[in-house]
């Protein structure tokens, strides 16, 4: 973020300072009113929701579901869901990192059958054809799942939960925001509701393939682009000059499952992070 926007977060989460919302509703509404003038003013033109939401508040302050409601139901649809994931994620690498990620444990939740995926190939939306349950005891003893049955929810209202310290951990994130596991079946209204959904701990890609590459112009195309293939030219070109600086690539091919994505795929095969802050500093050698 910029120092502009920056400095708009800042004073947006002191608009209180001084307040006592619950004693003084008045006082707290005039403030919020005023404050949301002021940031509305710190927003680029390209922060649209932004400016949607606090130019709501400053007209009706305290009015969030009013204020959530002023911008588009595509991106409430997008902010809902990317808060299910940032869960998500949250409680994947804590779970990966207090449990391993190579062995079932008591509490985790496993896919049972997953009737999404058609005849055709494509998935269903949402919950339909899934069914989950708790580890237990037993099923550690038995040996009856592994790593890749495990699955984490995406939260919602009709989705289960795990127990253990993954389950606890995800109580807490939502906790801190003001939220619990029950506060989903309570919401009215269909455009804010969400059912959840299920999504794995960790799969393994499929049809995995690469070659090494020799070449020396770092800005040489390693595979054909879709350009390339319309104007029927290819890659194919003279190898390597060994007496220049030779630059060695390597091209990586592979399958994921829905729901599944090649920059975290990637990211765990390199071992490197995929943020475009450590990208761009990168350098040949």
């Amino acid at each position: 973020d910029g120092p502009r926007v920056l400095e708009a977060r800042q004073t947006w989460a002191k608009r209180f300072d001084g307040v006592k919302v619950k004693e003084d509703e008045a006082k707290a509404s005039e403030v919020e009113a005023k404050c949301a003038r002021q940031v509305e003013k710190m927003c680029s033109r390209f922060m649209m929701c932004e400016r949607s939401i606090v130019s709501s508040l400053s007209r009706k302050p305290r009015d969030y579901k009013r204020a959530f409601t002023s911008i588009s139901k595509n991106m409430r649809s997008m902010f809902l869901h990317a808060y299910q994931s940032f869960l998500w994620n949250k409680v994947a690498s804590f779970r990966i990192k207090t449990g391993g990620s190579t062995e079932v444990r008591e509490g985790d939740l496993v896919l049972l059958e997953d009737k999404s995926l058609g005849e055709t190939g494509g998935r269903t939306s949402g919950l339909k054809g899934k069914c989950v349950k708790v580890v237990d005891e037993i099923d550690i003893k038995e040996g009856k799942f592994t790593i890749e049955d495990v699955v984490l929810p995406l939260v919602g209202s009709r989705v289960d939960y795990p127990t253990g310290s993954s389950g606890d951990f995800l109580v807490e994130l939502m906790e801190e925001d003001g939220i619990s596991k029950d506060a989903f079946s309570r919401i009215g209204d269909k455009e804010i509701s969400l059912c959840g959904d299920y999504r794995k701990l960790m799969c393994k890609p499929s049809d995995v393939t690469f070659a090494v590459k020799e070449y020396n112009d770092p800005l040489q195309p390693l595979i054909n682009t879709d350009l390339m293939d319309l104007s029927d030219t290819s890659t194919k070109s003279e190898e390597a000059k060994k007496d220049e600086h030779v630059l060695f690539g390597m091209v990586i091919g592979f399958t994921l499952p829905p729901s599944a994505y090649a920059t975290i795929a990637l990211r765990e095969l390199t071992k490197r992070p995929t943020s475009s802050d450590y990208q761009t500093k990168l350098e040949l050698s």
